[in-house]
């Protein structure tokens, strides 16, 4: 496994992460045992980047993955969020000051842990900026201070929204999804500059385009157009009969 410095962070993760939404049941239920079998592979070859939410299957998968864990935690870099719990405005979302507070006890509790190496602002654009900036992030300047966070981050699909706050906020990673793949880089011309300016850690998110770059095709709840999906299947078709996987592709 290859593993790179995660911006000013000064973690060590590996350049592929795991992404625990479906042990949240997010994309279809699953097997405890299976999922749990996933989680030790990925250690056992070299995985130590988990990232997880409150979000996914309201709160299961934080759940199961805290217990996966258990025994492991000293192996891997642990990443949450905070401010999303569920689908619609504006009960699924709260970025006030005293939900920041109370999340992070929650989530600890979840993940058998009494830190994390990484706490994100959930979907940031659902937000309001203001509040963001304002109440919710110095309520997560406020937990690196106690020593139960490590590095304070945001996530969120907007780019131009994305590169505003890490230009103006100290914060310490920025994630984003389906923004830098062989559909899409656009990550790379707003979002890429600015954080390797500031030294600020930068995840990319579903390289696969939510599945989209697979053998298997997108899902039937996949929110593309459906030109760049048929285009999508035509590449891997191309792949397929050139003896090439379009995943393993995308993945370079």
């Amino acid at each position: 496994m290859i593993y790179k410095t995660l911006g000013k962070t000064g973690l060590k993760v590996s350049i592929i992460g795991f992404g625990a939404s479906p042990l949240g049941a997010e994309f279809g239920q699953i097997v405890p045992e299976e999922g749990k079998r996933a989680v030790e592979y990925a250690i056992d070859h070299g995985i130590n980047y988990f990232d997880v939410s409150p979000y996914y299957g309201r709160t299961l998968a934080e759940k199961r993955l805290g217990e996966f864990l258990k025994g492991k935690r000293s192996q891997v870099i642990l990443a949450t969020k905070v401010g999303r719990y569920g689908t619609s405005l504006p009960d699924g979302f709260d970025f006030s000051a005293p939900r920041v507070i109370k999340s992070v006890e929650e989530s600890l509790q979840r993940l058998k842990t009494d830190y994390i190496d990484v706490f994100q602002i959930h979907d940031l654009e659902f937000g309001k900026k203001k509040q963001i900036i304002e109440e919710t992030l110095p309520a997560m300047f406020k937990l690196k201070r106690q020593g139960k966070i490590r590095f304070v981050g945001i996530t969120g699909y907007p780019l131009t929204l994305l590169k505003e706050i890490v230009e103006t906020q100290e914060i310490d990673t920025v994630l984003s999804y389906c923004r830098y793949n062989l559909l899409d880089t656009t990550m790379n011309d707003i979002l890429t500059p600015v954080v390797k300016k500031r030294n600020i850690g930068l995840i990319n998110a579903s390289p696969l385009h939510m599945r989209v770059l697979t053998e298997k095709g997108a899902p039937d709840w996949h929110p593309a157009p459906e030109k760049v999906l048929q285009e999508a299947k035509e590449a891997a078709h191309f792949c397929r009969e050139r003896g090439i996987n379009i995943s393993d592709l995308a993945l370079q």
